[in-house]
């Protein structure tokens, strides 16, 4: 593995590469690894393609009909061997409201995907399907075709925020192409900081296992 490649930072469920993190500069698309820092991608496509019996077992143990919330990155990519696809989006289920609002940087391009989603996660969820809505949800437009994956980041990031701390400024309001700009700043920050941490804690543990192994000193008259 070349040093472009080394790992970088694991991190829970992800891991990075540094090659991941040189994405984070303008103007690069975002990868998989890096939406998997917030989110699962793999997960959400399972999701999309799996029969019913499969969902069951997949999303038992999340135990969404207990959630307020829950947060779905959208992806248009239709092959399910590989990693890919040219757009994201978010998909949010607010169970208060009964709806799954649909944030899209570039609207209506993932609507129709975003529509099938919410038919495969209803039942799990437990949302009354004849009151359940799909709305399409005002949020700020990309200004290039590249950020689509930073936006949903940064919309996760605000909606959490004015879910559940009740934030008075809507997402389109807040995210926009400059602070999703900033958001990539940020995020590289954080995965530089967390990769630093994480490697003197490795060292400190190294040290310390050292320490435990070694042989006492003793002195002989």
């Amino acid at each position: 593995m070349t040093n472009d490649d080394a790992v970088l930072l694991s991190f829970g469920d992800s891991l990075l590469l540094k090659s991941d993190l040189d994405l984070l500069a303008e103007p690069n698309w975002i990868n998989d690894k890096l939406i998997g820092f917030a989110y699962d991608p793999s997960l959400v496509q399972i999701i999309r393609f799996a029969g019913a019996s499969d969902l069951q077992v997949l999303l038992d143990s999340l135990n969404l009909p207990t959630k307020q919330f829950v947060f779905v990155p959208v992806n248009d990519h239709s092959d399910t061997t590989q990693v890919g696809g040219m757009h994201w989006s978010l998909l949010v289920y607010v169970r208060s409201r009964q709806e799954f609002q649909h944030y899209d940087s570039s609207r209506g391009t993932n609507q129709a995907v975003a529509k099938k989603l919410m038919d495969k996660l209803q039942p799990f969820v437990q949302a009354p399907k004849g009151k359940l809505r799909f709305v399409e949800m005002d949020c700020s437009h990309q200004e290039n075709s590249y950020d689509c994956g930073m936006f949903v980041l940064a919309n996760t990031e605000h909606l959490i925020r004015e879910f559940v701390e009740c934030v008075s400024l809507g997402v389109g309001d807040v995210v926009n192409q400059q602070t999703v700009s900033d958001k990539r700043k940020h995020l590289a920050q954080l995965i530089t900081s967390l990769a630093k941490d994480s490697t003197e804690e490795e060292r400190s543990i190294n040290f310390c296992k050292g320490t435990d192994e070694a042989e006492p000193v003793t002195a002989t008259s």
